[in-house]
């Protein structure tokens, strides 16, 4: 395209088409006042402005007749932003916009598009009478500020990128805010970087849109500025703005093919289209400019006819290869993330993603680009890996077998954005000024309980408690939330000068619940909580006795970390406080009649999952996290809900409480259970080695070798060629009243990614959980006791079999040496016997070391995703009887595995991993129903399904009608922790 330039250094003046003398701004303005805009709408048989256009557009003239605040336009990519922008511009008649956009080659683009605006004159909605604008492109700083004011003041659009400008001196920022009226941001979901809040500070006294497909980010920053118009990209691809995507999945679990198998597919795809007269070009994504290489040299070794190009930023030749990619020349491009945004190829239709975006957004936009109509090029196709999927969760869902990408990126754009929008809307009913965002309010969750009587609040009387002239007050009077923000002076106490002080800010927040009665109080100085809530309501009442600590109802193993207690009748001793260990001792006191429980705090399980709550008798309720305003709106009605409920008896919640003991001496009890500290199962990243062999910690078990309930307690780990074992001593002359020692065997180190250090050493620091038939645990010399509530193992979950030619005594159906299974086994018994149902997705092995369970079958149903956990053990004799030894270790691994429930995900990833070393051996696949596709499959419905656990013991060593109460004793033990923790039944299969 021809047109006049006029450099200026590194930057430019331009415009089109080529005459003698530029038109001045004015002049060119001057025109689009004289020709009346067209707002032409495209019908099946013209041409014009798309419906996403026009309501845009429509919507910020709306926006500007009320307001002069920023506002964001959502459009979702390919739906015509750029020319919404030139749109806006000229039929607003803006003498003097200045856009901004995130990346160099999007600058570029900008320009060039905007020099001709093609597509406004393509269906008149400009006359040719209108002059096209003046256009100043900014690729580095100006040598002064008089050239910068030359090039700005005779432009009528001034193009650059955030990374430039926000480096400008505030000279130059003052030229540029003065002279421009209008401030367009492209890719607005930028504008929390520093940078880009720098620029958007400086035009704050300026009209502001910005342009986003994606208004919500992953860091929980906001994007200020309210969205006036939102086009939902379900409405977007029902207008045909959006063709079908293709989703090709790969399952390939060697590392080191996975390139290769993406890439073969991708190219055999491109290959087709391409016999099909489609001009398609493939992009190939990595994470980093060294992949990037990596790539281009794999793809340039095997698809060298397709001539591969690279480009990367900082890279010459840049400009050159997306010629030859738009001439054809060159049909596969590799990249990092320089197609993400804006840059317009009508031909790239194909995707290999080598590297997934781990970023919603990101991948919302990049994905957006392939899936554009583009006149007759026919569909997009995205090739992955499905089975390297280390992604943020609502993504998962995107890689997996039969994902319908068209729908799914719908559903995740349309779902966040709506978050975004009810946010807003809780936030766009506040009046007043804010010093600070309220969308980006984080307060720690915790409250004052209020009750009142009255029909009405005194919110304006918050100034009668806080210094207007250093405090700003915000209110929604719809959903009755008062926030004040206070600037606080204080001197320091480490100098008597009064020239060195402390500034900062205080937070109080206030929640009216007009149907409860109640009202709250949220604030970083408690001292004025009071204060607060006299000015706000004529009749209040502070929630402050015992029913505060209701809150704790429904927490189950509740374990206290601290318990405070107040004399009831004054004296010397103002307040104890029982910490840890001492918890036991602050309930006993707290049972006497000379004292009261001031305060307690602890952590338990709630509805399935950990929570930490901790109340006060002076009426403080708290939690260990910090959220956003909403959360903690909806947490104070919940926990008011208990507080009220006076069927709750807090004498009852308190009997269920977990003591924990220091203990000086081995606990007299028999240990059935062992396990591992959780930290070591949330990653794949730790190995066990010694000087000649390692292996990954997933193949090792932790067992019991403990004779009797007196004999020391010792315990092994193993993967059947590394072997250790440690015993566990409790006595007050060792400093931290415990210590694990070498015993026998190797000697094991533990190693991850930054360190190595002996086993023994690393459970000196983190002892391995020991539970006992009493239903107490041990964790180094800590004693924890449960409150036994069950003596008899329910009936009803005993499951009594025949166990006609199977040989009891042997557990496996893979025996060591065997070349085929044991189908006299009882784990083949078991398996045999699922498969029966015929109502099974996945039926797995896991039998070995590091197992979560000898078999894991799966029921995928219309409501739920059901995992069932099959613990097979061989009976210590040849007949069924009442041995308590067989129950022992099968409990312990019941026990064990239930720690997967709040980490699914990270099962179904073990199960893979696992699956990927079993196949290197004779054994061939653990899968015996299903395969890795369909449990990658599994993994991402379980974003939209709830889960259920069932876990069951097999032991045909047991008796049904033999069971005596030390059985009945350990089998209890077990199910109470199983319930108690995650509410999951226990279930035994016996004789």
């Amino acid at each position: 395209m021809e047109f006049k330039k006029e450099s200026i250094g590194n930057n430019y003046l331009a415009y089109f088409p080529v005459v003698e003398v530029f038109p001045s701004a004015d002049e060119v303005v001057c025109t689009w006042k004289q020709n009346a805009f067209n707002y032409v709408g495209e019908t099946e048989s013209t041409k014009g402005f798309r419906a996403a256009q026009l309501g845009a557009v429509f919507a910020v003239k709306s926006h500007w007749t009320i307001s002069e605040k920023p506002a964001t336009v959502v459009m979702p990519t390919g739906t015509g932003k750029t020319e919404t922008m030139f749109a806006i511009i000229v039929s607003e008649c803006r003498k003097r916009t200045f856009i901004i956009v995130p990346s160099n080659l999007l600058r570029q683009q900008t320009v060039e598009r905007c020099l001709k605006l093609e597509k406004l004159r393509e269906f008149n909605a400009i006359s040719d009478k209108c002059l096209n604008p003046m256009i100043a492109c900014l690729n580095s700083s100006p040598t002064n500020k008089d050239e910068l004011k030359s090039i700005v003041e005779r432009s009528n659009i001034i193009i650059s990128t955030a990374s430039l400008i926000s480096g400008f001196t505030d000279e130059y920022f003052d030229i540029l805010s003065e002279l421009c009226d209008t401030l367009i941001v492209d890719e607005a979901h930028h504008t929390p970087a520093k940078s880009w809040r720098r620029i958007k500070r400086k035009f704050a006294d300026k009209l502001c849109i910005q342009f986003t497909a994606t208004p919500f980010r992953d860091d929980g920053q906001k994007i200020d500025g309210k969205i006036i118009y939102n086009f939902p990209l379900s409405i977007a691809q029902k207008q045909g703005y959006f063709k079908p995507i293709n989703f090709y999945p790969i399952l390939e679990f060697d590392y080191e093919k996975k390139d290769l198998a993406i890439a073969n597919k991708a190219v055999e795809i491109l290959e087709t289209d391409m016999s099909n007269n489609y001009p398609h070009l493939l992009l190939v994504r990595a994470s980093t400019k060294k992949r990037a290489k990596e790539l281009y040299d794999l793809y340039s070794y095997y698809f060298a006819k397709h001539n591969p190009v690279l480009i990367i930023s900082g890279q010459k030749g840049n400009k050159q290869s997306i010629a030859d990619a738009k001439n054809g020349k060159s049909r596969i491009i590799i990249c990092v993330d320089m197609f993400g945004e804006g840059i317009d190829i009508p031909q790239l239709k194909i995707c290999a993603i080598h590297d997934k975006y781990k970023s919603i957004p990101i991948t919302i936009q990049f994905i957006g680009r392939f899936a554009r109509s583009q006149g007759n090029l026919g569909n997009a196709s995205v090739v992955a890996n499905i089975a390297d999927d280390d992604i943020e969760d609502a993504l998962q869902e995107l890689y997996s077998q039969d994902a319908d990408w068209s729908e799914l990126l719908k559903k995740i754009s349309e779902d966040k954005i709506s978050k975004e929008e009810r946010l807003q809307e809780l936030v766009r009913d506040f009046t007043g000024k804010e010093e600070i965002p309220i969308a980006q309010i984080r307060p720690k969750i915790s409250m004052f309980m209020y009750y009142t009587d009255d029909d009405t609040w005194n919110w304006e009387n918050w100034d009668t408690v806080f210094n207007p002239e250093h405090s700003h007050c915000c209110i929604n009077q719809k959903a009755k939330i008062l926030i004040v923000t206070e600037r606080s002076i204080s001197s320091v106490d480490w100098t008597t000068s009064k020239d060195i002080v402390d500034l900062t800010w205080q937070l109080h927040i206030l929640y009216w619940n007009e149907k409860k009665k109640v009202f709250f109080i949220n604030t970083t100085d408690k001292g004025l909580a009071d204060r607060f809530a006299s000015a706000i309501f004529s009749t209040k009442k502070r929630k402050a006795d015992e029913e505060l600590f209701r809150c704790l109802s429904g927490v189950n193993r509740l374990k206290l970390a601290t318990v405070g207690l107040k004399p009831k009748n004054g004296g010397h001793i103002r307040y104890q406080m029982y910490a840890g260990i001492d918890v036991e001792t602050g309930l006993t006191e707290a049972q006497k009649a000379n004292v009261r429980k001031s305060n307690l705090f602890g952590v338990g399980y709630e509805d399935g999952k950990d929570i930490s709550i901790g109340c006060s008798y002076k009426g403080t309720v708290w939690a260990k996290w910090v959220e956003t305003l909403d959360y903690w709106i909806e947490w104070c009605n919940k926990v008011a809900d208990k507080i009220l409920d006076s069927n709750i008896s807090v004498e009852e919640i308190l009997k269920g409480v977990l003591i924990q003991t220091v203990i000086t001496n081995r606990p007299n009890a028999v240990p059935y259970g062992i396990d591992f500290p959780i930290e070591l199962y949330l990653s794949n990243s730790y190995y066990l080695k010694t000087r000649v062999k390692e292996d990954c910690l997933l193949n090792f078990d932790i067992t019991l070798t403990v004779e009797n309930e007196s004999s020391p307690l010792t315990f092994l780990v193993s993967n059947g060629q590394m072997s250790e074992e440690f015993t566990l001593e409790v006595s007050d002359k060792y400093s931290d009243g415990f210590v694990v020692l070498h015993k026998s065997g190797d000697l094991i180190m533990l190693k991850d990614k930054k360190k190595e250090l002996y086993l023994s050493e690393y459970f000196c620091e983190n002892p391995p959980e020991i539970r006992f038939c009493d239903q107490s645990s041990l964790d180094g010399n800590l004693l924890t006791r449960a409150k036994v509530h069950q003596t008899q193992f329910n009936n009803e979950n005993i499951i009594a079999l025949k166990w006609d030619g199977v040989d009891i005594k042997k557990e496996s159906q893979w025996q060591k040496g065997a070349d085929a299974k044991a189908n006299d086994s009882i784990q083949y018994k078991v398996i045999s016997m699922l498969k029966l149902k015929n109502e099974y997705t996945i039926i797995f092995d896991d039998d070995g070391k590091g197992e979560i369970a000898d078999v894991v079958a799966i029921i995928e149903d219309p409501t739920a995703i059901k995992f069932e956990l099959y613990h097979c053990k061989f009976s210590g004799g040849d007949e069924a009887g009442f041995r308590i030894k067989d129950l022992y270790e099968v409990c312990g691994q019941a026990e064990k595995c239930v720690s997967w429930y709040p980490r699914i995900n990270k099962l179904i990833d073990r199960l893979i991993e696992r699956e990927r070393r079993r196949l290197s051996k004779p054994q061939g696949t653990r899968f015996e129903v299903g395969d890795g596709k369909i449990l990658q499959s599994l993994k991402k419905k379980l974003k939209f399904f709830r889960s259920e656990f069932s876990v069951y013991i097999v032991q045909p060593g047991v008796d049904s009608k033999k069971i005596t109460q030390p059985m009945h004793d350990v089998l209890c033990s077990a199910s109470s922790y199983l319930k108690e923790t995650y509410a999951i039944e226990l279930r035994l299969i016996c004789s």
